[in-house]
C-alpha cells in the first residue's frame, strides 16, 4: 500500500492548484485588454510551418492607447507597436502594414467572452486564442508541475500499485474528460506513446522481472534513440544554420548511448528498472540538446521543459538515492504526469495562459547551441576516444566507471 503521506503530498499540490485556478479567475473579472495588460496566445503544427513548429503572440496594453506585440518565433523574436482602441467589445489594431509583425496592422481581435479574444491566422482560417497572463500563476504553475512530477514519481517508483493507478486506471477514468479539448491528435498520441513506455517499464520491473528484461532492452534503447532521431529531423528540415547544429548534436546523443546492454531490473524493492552504465556526463549532454532543441522549435513550451520536464528526472536520478541509476525510468515516468497534467488542465479552460515565453536573441539561440553541440561533441570525442584506445579522461566518466567496476558517478 502506498504510504498516506505521500498520497497526501501529490493531491495537496492538485488542490492547491485549483484554488489558485479559482484566485486567478476572480483576478480576471471584467479586466479586459482595455485594462492595459498582457495577454498571450500560441499556436503550433502545420499551421505554423510543415515542420508543426509553434509561435507565441505576446500583446501588452498601455494606458496611452499603443499595444506592443512580441511574436516569438523558433529562432527570432519580433517586435512591433500598433495603435488599438475598443469597438465595442472587440479591439482594433492599427499600424505599419511593412512593420516586422504587419500581418497584425488593422487586424480585429474579436471579442469571445470575459477569458479570451481571438483572432484570425495569416491562413486565413485559423483562430489564435489569447489569454490574460499573470505573471505569478504561470511561474506557480510551473513549480506545482515540478512537484506532481517529482512526487509522481517517487510513488510510482516505490510502491508497486501506483503505476498501474497512475498510469492506466487514471487514464481510462479521464478519458470522457480529454474527450472535451481539442487539442488536436498528436498531443493524444504522444501521450498514448508515453504511456504505452511507462507501462513496459512497469510490466518488467513487477510482473516479467529481469530474466525476460533480455530482448526489451532493444525496445527500450530503440525508443530512447528513436526519439531523438525524430527531433533531429525535424531540426534539419529547418531552414536555419542553428537548427542543423542542433541536429548534430542529436546525432552525437544518439551515438554516445553507451553500455546500454547493462540495463536491468534491481533485485532488490522497489525493483527498479536500472541502467547503471549510463554515466552523467551523458545525461548532462542530453539535457542540454533536449531544451536547445525544444527552445529553437516551440517557444510556447520551453519554459515548461527547461524547468520542469528536464530537470525533473535528472534530479530524481542524480540526487534522489532511491533514485540511483534510474534516469531511464524517471524519465517516461515524470513525461507521463507532465502529458497528463497539461491535458487535463486544458479542459478545465483555465482563465489565463500559462505561455511564458523565455528570452529569446540571437545571443540566447547561439549560447543555447553552443553549449547543446559543445557538451555532445566533447563527449563522443572522450567516450569514442575511451572506446577505441582504452585512454580515459582523469575527471570525467565517460563510461569507464562501470567497466572498471568502481562507478564515480555518485561518489
Amino acid at each position: 500500500m502506498m504510504h498516506n503521506s505521500s498520497l497526501k503530498a501529490f493531491f495537496i499540490v492538485l488542490a492547491t492548484f485549483s484554488v489558485l485556478i479559482m484566485a486567478g479567475s476572480q483576478a480576471l473579472a471584467q479586466e479586459l485588454p482595455g485594462g492595459h495588460s498582457r495577454w498571450i496566445g500560441d499556436i503550433e503544427g502545420e499551421v505554423v510551418d510543415k515542420q508543426g513548429s509553434a509561435l507565441v503572440y505576446e500583446f501588452r496594453f498601455q494606458e496611452n492607447g499603443k499595444a506592443t506585440v512580441y511574436k516569438h518565433m523558433t529562432v527570432r523574436k519580433l517586435e512591433q507597436t500598433f495603435d488599438f482602441e475598443m469597438v465595442g467589445g472587440d479591439i482594433k489594431l492599427t499600424g505599419d502594414r511593412n512593420g516586422s509583425i504587419g500581418e497584425l496592422a488593422d487586424k480585429t481581435i474579436r471579442y469571445v467572452d470575459d477569458k479570451r479574444f481571438a483572432f484570425t491566422h495569416v491562413d486565413g482560417k485559423t483562430d489564435i486564442e489569447i489569454k490574460k497572463s499573470i505573471a505569478w500563476l504561470s511561474w506557480l504553475n510551473i513549480a506545482l508541475l515540478f512537484v506532481v512530477m517529482m512526487v509522481g514519481n517517487e510513488i510510482a517508483s516505490r510502491y508497486k500499485a501506483a503505476p498501474y493507478i497512475f498510469f492506466v486506471v487514471l487514464p481510462i477514468l479521464l478519458i470522457p474528460l480529454w474527450m472535451t479539448a481539442d487539442l488536436g491528435w498528436f498531443r493524444f498520441a504522444k501521450l498514448i506513446a508515453i504511456l504505452v513506455g511507462s507501462m513496459f517499464i512497469t510490466i518488467s520491473r513487477f510482473n516479467l522481472g529481469p530474466k525476460h528484461l533480455k530482448y526489451g532492452i532493444f525496445l527500450v534503447v530503440f525508443g530512447l534513440a528513436f526519439n531523438i532521431l525524430e527531433a533531429v529531423l525535424q531540426d534539419f528540415s529547418q531552414p536555419y544554420l542553428v537548427n542543423k547544429l542542433s541536429g548534430i548534436a542529436g546525432i552525437l546523443s544518439i551515438l554516445t548511448i553507451y553500455l546500454w546492454t547493462t540495463i536491468s531490473i534491481d533485485d532488490k524493492k522497489p525493483h527498479n528498472f536500472l541502467w547503471p552504465g549510463m554515466t552523467i556526463a551523458w545525461i548532462i549532454a542530453y539535457d542540454f540538446w533536449n531544451v536547445c532543441f525544444v527552445y529553437l522549435n516551440f517557444p510556447n513550451s520551453v519554459h515548461f521543459t527547461a524547468l520542469a520536464v528536464i530537470p525533473a528526472p535528472t534530479i530524481a536520478a542524480l540526487f534522489i538515492a532511491s533514485g540511483k541509476y534510474t534516469w531511464i525510468q524517471a524519465r517516461p515516468y515524470t513525461l507521463a504526469f507532465y502529458m497528463m497534467y497539461v491535458i487535463t488542465i486544458a479542459c478545465f479552460d483555465p482563465p489565463v495562459s500559462f505561455v511564458e515565453p523565455l528570452p529569446r536573441s540571437d545571443a540566447w539561440v547561439w549560447t543555447l547551441v553552443g553549449l547543446s553541440l559543445g557538451t555532445n561533441a566533447i563527449l563522443f570525442v572522450l567516450q569514442w576516444r575511451y572506446r577505441l584506445t582504452g585512454k580515459a579522461p582523469g575527471k570525467l566518466d565517460v563510461g569507464q566507471g562501470f567497466v572498471e567496476g568502481t562507478p564515480p558517478r555518485f561518489g
